[in-house]
Order: structure tokens, then sequence, then C-alpha cells
């Protein structure tokens, strides 16, 4: 996905990209935050669930979200088998595969989905922050929130320089097909991928190189500060919504801790 892409989702219209990125920043990282700290799959469960509905009034595909949890999901899915057949002391099932039994445990599922769930609802989260906040806005409200310059200035640059590698990667890739690379055995296409992985890295390492120095002959140091970039205040339409989705999630924690 290219960055000219992100910012265009960024910059959609719905009510949840005019509010202001301040309120969406601190109250998106605190979910999921949450998520991660809630004990009760069901309550992280439903977590996940408000960010699916969030998601519908974005005025986005959803190609684009479920592209976005393809990969988290195989990883959840692969750790919620892997608890489920080993984690526990108390067996609800015994499933056979020939002469081999692979006993279920009460306590791996409750782990497996807790953390399927954490997993899931943490990239669903991430992924409504980013489609609905410019990653300008995301990273100056982490500054306000007294972020290291250093993170932010890194974050900065990660982001805007991660799609030039990646098209670099796709550009030697389209050219190693050009010729012929797809005809080779599977083991001199894996060499070739390594091959091009290397490239990459050490073109990567020179352009950081390049682009640091060129940041420090024009003054840079990790104390260098900026105009700033929130002029206005919060609209209290904002604080409003901020503070009724916050008080929402509060109620989440308690019932965490009582339960």
């Amino acid at each position: 996905m290219e960055i000219a892409v992100l910012d265009k989702m960024a910059r959609a219209d719905s009510p949840l990209h005019h509010w202001d990125g301040r309120v969406k920043t601190v109250l998106f990282l605190g979910a999921i935050i949450l998520s991660t700290a809630f004990q009760h799959w069901y309550l992280v469960a439903v977590l996940w669930m408000g960010s699916i509905l969030l998601f519908s009034t974005l005025q986005l595909p959803w190609r684009t979200l479920f592209i976005r949890l393809g990969m988290p999901f195989g990883i959840a899915w692969l750790v919620f088998l892997s608890l489920l057949f080993t984690n526990g002391s108390h067996t609800l099932m015994v499933i056979y595969l020939g002469k081999l039994a692979f006993p279920v445990y009460r306590e791996g599922l409750q782990l497996g989905f807790l953390i399927l769930f954490r997993i899931m609802a943490a990239v669903t989260l991430g992924s409504l922050l980013s489609f609905s906040t410019p990653m300008i806005e995301i990273l100056e409200s982490l500054r306000l929130c007294k972020v290291p310059a250093i993170i932010i200035d890194l974050a900065a640059m990660m982001y805007r320089y991660v799609f030039l590698v990646e098209e670099t990667a796709r550009s030697m890739r389209r050219a190693q097909l050009c010729r012929m690379g797809d005809q080779l055995t599977w083991i001199q296409q894996a060499r070739d991928i390594g091959k091009v992985a290397g490239h990459v890295l050490i073109k990567s390492l020179d352009r950081s190189t390049r682009i640091y120095k060129a940041m420090l002959s024009r003054g840079y140091s990790e104390t260098s500060t900026g105009a700033e970039f929130f002029t206005s205040s919060i609209p209290s339409a904002d604080w409003k919504n901020g503070l009724f989705f916050a008080s929402l999630l509060t109620l989440l924690l308690i019932l965490d801790i009582l339960i």
C-alpha cells in the first residue's frame, strides 16, 4: 500500500475522520493498551466488535480491513491451536487422528481465545487510527504526550521511506521475473530472493546514511524543535465524543476487574 493511498484514506469524509487527531490518537492507543490488559476474552471480543462497527462508518471498502487482518489472523490462529492442545490440565475432549490422540484443554481454550481476540482487536484498532488520521497528526499527538523526540523522528522517517524500500524490492523482483527467474528450481528461486533481499537491505542502509548526513548538514539534532503543528484547541464536540468513548472503555475495565 502506497503512502498516497493511506493519505487518501485518512482524508476521507466520515464522522470519525472529522474528529480531532489528538483525541483519536489518545483514545485508540488507550484502547489498544486495554485490549492487551483485559483478562477475559469476551470483553476483548466486545472491544473488537466495537472497532468493527466503527470501521463500518468510515465509508471505506471492507477489503482494506481484511487485507490488514489477514496475516495477524493467521498468526493468531496458530497461537490459538498451539495453546488449545498444550496448555491446561482439564480435558474437554480428545481428538483422534489415527493412533494419535490430541487432548483439548479448557484452560488452553480460554487462553487461546483471549490471545486471538487481543491480536485481532489491537490490529483493528490500529488500522482504524491509521485509516482515519494522517500520520503527521498521530506523530504530533504523540509528541504532545511527551514521547521522546528521537522516537517520533525515527517513526516519521520509517513511515516516509518504507514505501520506497517496498517499491525497490518490487522493481528488483519484476526485473528478476523478466529474466525468466520463475523458471528456475525452487532452490535457485530461494537463493535469488535472498539476493534481492540482501540488495534491498544494502540500498536501504546506504540511503539512510545519506539522508542522516543531509539532515545533520542542515542543523538537525535530537533537541531540534519545529513550529507547533496544532495551532487550535480541541473542539468541544470532539471532547464530548472522546469522553463518551473513554467512559465506555473505563466501564469495560471495571467489568474486567470485578468479574
